[in-house]
């Protein structure tokens, strides 16, 4: 009962366990008994994961599913080799409560800081994402991911009837690229600005996702497809764990080493958010909603 009344409030900041504090498990000596953020992450979103799916009342389960989207993107932050897991499971929980509140968008609805409009380097530096905390290679992919996929919608719209959806969606998308490639104003420029259209042309309604062999709205595997780049931009490191490189330094003291893994969680967190924003926008075009289709090699 004490969780159910937990899951009930859980907007409450005192019904889940804090990150800082953690909590003791029977049996383990005094400086063992404290999950650490990761180990806290995977336990709380399995648990509300498992409760928005249950035969619990269909509030609940939407309270349960708005929290699962949230410790979800959790594990993304803070368990190295979880990352695309942890955003993926996160869109899907999100969409879910996006169904049980009965298709309304809330406060709690997958956003994204990076995708909003208006933000200045400055102001995207304060929420964790500056040049030094992300790297050039890992920002110029997801530039290119945002830009491609932003030329298709723009086609896909011209051939829907100027679809403004599609449209407020591309033009959404240039500006995070553009936010990406200004974090190293010195490398080249990895947009291409046009993009070859052939198969879209042939497919503006539905087309073969070939990354799962599923059958899906055109528009919903265009943004899938990004969703897909920014996690393997972020998971792509030669020990194949996500990681916002920071430039290499030599040897650190503790407090450093800290501020770095802190630098590195809250970039790891931005751009978690920005590919659970295009899953879950891709679930609501109708990409099928189930693990299977989204958890691909």
């Amino acid at each position: 009962m004490a969780a159910l009344a937990c899951t009930a409030l859980l907007l409450s900041s005192g019904c889940s366990p804090s990150f800082s504090d953690g909590f003791r498990l029977t049996g383990r000596e005094e400086g063992e008994d404290v999950l650490s953020p990761c180990e806290l992450a995977q336990q709380s979103a399995t648990q509300t994961d498992s409760e928005s799916t249950s035969d619990l009342t269909s509030q609940l389960r939407l309270f349960a599913a708005q929290r699962a989207q949230n410790d979800w993107l959790n594990v993304a932050q803070y368990c190295s080799g979880r990352f695309a897991e942890g955003t993926f499971a996160s869109a899907l929980a999100g969409y879910r409560a996006y169904l049980l509140s009965g298709q309304q968008e809330t406060a709690l609805s997958p956003h994204s800081s990076i995708a909003q409009d208006g933000l200045n380097l400055h102001e995207l530096a304060d929420q964790g994402l500056a040049a030094s905390e992300i790297q050039q290679t890992q920002s110029s992919a997801i530039a290119l991911a945002e830009d491609r996929s932003a030329f298709a919608l723009e086609i896909l719209a011209a051939k829907n009837n100027n679809d403004t959806y599609l449209l407020s969606l591309s033009d959404n998308q240039k500006s995070v690229a553009q936010i990406f490639v200004s974090l190293h104003p010195d490398a080249a420029d990895p947009r291409e600005k046009v993009y070859s259209v052939g198969n879209l042309l042939e497919h503006t309604q539905t087309i073969t996702d070939p990354s799962t062999g599923l059958s899906a709205p055109t528009s919903s595997v265009v943004l899938m497809n990004a969703a897909r780049a920014e996690v393997m931009a972020m998971t792509s490191n030669s020990d194949g764990k996500a990681g916002a490189g920071l430039s290499e330094t030599g040897s650190s003291s503790s407090a450093q080493a800290s501020a770095e893994a802190t630098s590195r969680e809250k970039a790891l967190r931005r751009v978690a958010e920005l590919a659970t924003l295009r899953v879950y926008q891709a679930l609501k075009l109708g990409y099928p909603a189930f693990e299977g289709a989204l958890f691909t090699s």
